[in-house]
């Protein structure tokens, strides 16, 4: 009798046990960064994909209302987007400055964004997309490439596993989200571009739109031609073709940039020529914007308004 009373107990309270365990573990903070507009909440999360914790922040609107399902954008480097005075450079996308004026001036849908902090020591192995290289001509390539990552590990398909599959529910959870396919989208710059272009090829259910600004083409090297026709033979079997998913592509001329143009004009024409066009594709060119944040800052209102457009 007592141990049925006793397991009865457990069985009851079970639920709310789980429940504090979880939220112990998603326990949102606000962050010591400063922002312009909106709101900022940090939250460092541990990531069984990739065995380590991996440091969020998480921005939410001005007016954020949990009766409103808002969009979401996943960024990659987030200890880059809002505040200069934390960044290594002094610069950073503004992130918070240019969704309050857009959202201000009603050129946008309010939107939250997750930003994803890199870690330093293995971001060419989690920003590297995986998948691409069985598509390489010779071993040696890869092997010359390898020398590049993080002790020869490729972690892009762990770190987008950690994206999907632990730190979108904690967000789902906390945030109030308009989870469709057509309301999430994944956006980051140079070896972030890269890894968001593959993030929605490789979870194309989950990701609606890319944006993909000076994307890092030749792979975890300044300049290699192999790798990027590796991408391409990639994207030609993995774009998704649903005819709902949109793709933003732009390159500057100046520093890192001005290698990537070849590849650039190439991507946009396969991209074209796999369906994306009009709507569901934007490709600008920026002369004189070189390969830095302060020059994704100045131009990120255009993937902005092309994934948020009203």
């Amino acid at each position: 009798m007592k141990k049925w009373i006793i397991t009865t107990l457990v069985l009851a309270f079970l639920p709310f046990v789980i429940r504090n365990i979880r939220n112990n573990k998603t326990d949102f903070s606000d962050s010591p960064l400063t922002v312009t507009s909106g709101e900022l909440k940090h939250i460092d999360l541990y990531s069984p994909e990739m065995n380590e914790t991996i440091k969020v922040d998480v921005w939410t609107p001005d007016g954020y209302s949990k009766h409103v399902k808002y969009p979401v954008i996943y960024m990659h480097d987030g200890q880059n987007l809002f505040d200069a005075n934390s960044t290594w450079n002094h610069q950073a996308w503004e992130i918070d400055s240019v969704m309050g004026k857009l959202i201000a001036t009603d050129s946008i849908r309010p939107a939250i964004v997750v930003g994803v902090y890199s870690v330093d020591t293995t971001r060419l192995s989690d920003l590297m997309p995986e998948k691409p290289l069985k598509y390489l001509a010779t071993d040696s390539i890869k092997t010359f490439i390898d020398k590049y990552m993080c002790k020869g590990l490729y972690r892009a398909d762990e770190y987008l596993a950690f994206i999907v599959n632990t730190l979108r529910p904690v967000i789902n959870e906390n945030f109030s989200i308009d989870t469709t396919m057509q309301a999430t989208s994944i956006m980051g710059s140079s070896m972030g571009g890269l890894i968001s272009i593959y993030g929605m090829c490789e979870y194309p259910q989950v990701f609606g739109s890319a944006g993909c600004l000076s994307t890092h083409w030749s792979g975890a090297i300044t300049r290699n031609d192999d790798f990027p026709e590796a991408m391409r033979r990639y994207l030609i079997e993995s774009l998704p073709r649903t005819g709902k998913h949109r793709l933003y592509m732009d390159c500057g001329d100046k520093t890192i940039d001005s290698v990537y143009i070849p590849y650039f004009h190439a991507m946009n024409a396969l991209a074209d020529s796999l369906g994306y066009k009009n709507e569901r594709l934007m490709t600008p060119f920026f002369p004189g914007h070189a390969h830095e944040e302060r020059a994704w800052a100045t131009r990120v209102a255009e993937p902005l308004k092309f994934i948020l457009k009203k």
